[in-house]
């Protein structure tokens, strides 16, 4: 299933993701792309390939649409929704980032159920658990560049330890822009 994770730190908040697909214990790509930048927003989706693909292409949708409307920055409130709403009809689960009406980073995690949760620290995917143990690690107040190297590290233990979780990843950093 592969693995995605996502920090909130001082800053910004750095979400990454494995590039692995399995099917039934098979390798068939180390190749897909799970973590997705939407310039006011970011996304890391856990799931079936073409449920990724599709949640990205409608997802960019959406927030396009919405900067067209409201000729504003779309905050994590709305991107959160949106993002559960899709996951729900496509059945992905995955990770947002954006920003609070006061320009700080956030991260939310959505699922296919409509959760939203805000979290300053998560994984999903196959290789979650093992994630967990080293996210408990995570500082609110560290850098961003200090982030990107623990979600790297984190990644590549989860490699080492889970089948379905890849070495090649994707890092993507989210700044505030307060």
């Amino acid at each position: 299933m592969a693995t995605v994770l996502g920090i909130r730190c001082d800053g910004g908040a750095v979400l990454a993701g494995d590039r692995r697909a399995t099917v039934d214990g098979t390798v068939r790509s180390d190749a897909v792309r799970r973590v997705f930048d939407y310039d006011d927003a970011a996304a890391a989706v856990a799931g079936d390939v073409g449920a990724i693909e599709e949640f990205d292409r409608r997802f960019d949708s959406e927030l396009r649409g919405d900067r067209l409307e409201r000729d504003e920055p779309v905050h994590i409130d709305r991107i959160a929704r949106t993002a559960a709403d899709l996951a729900g009809e496509i059945g992905v689960d995955g990770l947002v980032a954006g920003t609070d009406s006061d320009g700080n980073a956030a991260l939310r995690e959505i699922g296919s159920d409509g959760l939203v949760l805000a979290s300053d620290a998560t994984a999903l995917g196959s290789g979650a658990s093992v994630a967990y143990g080293r996210l408990e690690d995570a500082d609110a107040e560290a850098s961003l560049d200090d982030t990107e190297t623990l979600a790297r590290e984190t990644l590549s233990v989860v490699a080492e330890r889970d089948p379905d979780t890849g070495s090649d990843i994707d890092v993507l950093r989210f700044e505030g822009t307060a």
